[in-house]
């Protein structure tokens, strides 16, 4: 584990001279945070999960927090622009694209082209819930692996609408090597997800951080289901894919 622990914390020691850091509150943007030592920024709705967990984070950690409040006028605004730039136009990715838009527009507003994220650590670590049921977590660990460039590209068209980039230290390659090195009934183990990065983590920061297990961004920030409010409002209640390809589908005749 020694091996894993040095290299996330060269990982981010040479990304960590500038830029902020989206914290959502989870052991993977904690730690991060805690590394890097840099402000951060957080993003949800009013009395969301993130904008909660985070600020624990932020002062058991002695971290800098800056709070980005999102409202479904934000939302409608920001769901147009990333439908227009994502590859893939889905109810998930669309949310995800979305959180991270405001994450995005706070660097862009801020003068940080440098995003400091977690994204990859699900996949080298075993965060999904899926996997704790799965008969075949090696396989499923590595498919999910290979499915990264292409969700990669999603987060820096979006973050590229505000002159910005996500640096991400899970993705370095002394991180993958040391991550894939350990066998995947390892990483997920005795129902626990992450364990080997929790163990990295509870090194550098208060146990109870390090164990905390949380939703994804798009659930914890309260932006899907504002989306789904909006599509609701917009007479889409149970069709939210329909109402993507709808606003899709505006956008297209506007330009035209």
């Amino acid at each position: 584990m020694n091996e894993l622990d040095e290299a996330i914390v060269m990982a981010v020691a040479e990304r960590s001279d500038e830029g902020v850091v989206a914290l959502s509150g989870g052991v993977d943007s904690a730690l991060v945070a805690k590394l890097a030592g840099r402000q951060c920024v957080v993003v949800g709705v009013a009395g969301s999960h993130d904008l909660l967990r985070a600020r624990l984070v932020a002062g058991e950690l002695g971290i800098t927090l800056h709070e980005e409040l999102i409202d479904q006028d934000d939302i409608e605004e920001a769901l147009r622009r990333v439908l227009e730039i994502i590859p893939d136009k889905d109810p998930v990715n669309a949310s995800i694209a979305t959180t991270l838009y405001f994450v995005s527009r706070w660097a862009g507003r801020n003068g940080e082209k440098r995003i400091l994220a977690g994204q990859g650590a699900d996949e080298l670590f075993g965060g999904y819930s899926r996997y704790l049921h799965t008969e075949t977590l090696a396989k499923d660990m590595e498919e999910d692996f290979r499915k990264l460039p292409r969700q990669i590209a999603r987060d820096q068209a979006v973050a590229g609408l505000f002159g910005a980039y996500f640096s991400l230290p899970y993705l370095d390659p002394r991180v993958v090597d040391a991550a894939q090195a350990i066998p995947a009934e390892m990483r997920v183990m005795d129902g626990v997800r992450k364990r080997p990065l929790r163990e990295v983590a509870a090194r550098h920061m208060p146990e109870e951080i390090a164990q905390y297990e949380k939703k994804a961004m798009q659930y914890g920030s309260g932006v899907m289901k504002e989306i789904e409010r909006l599509a609701a409002r917009k007479g889409f209640k149970k069709r939210l894919k329909d109402y993507l390809e709808e606003i899709g589908r505006r956008e297209r005749l506007d330009m035209g």
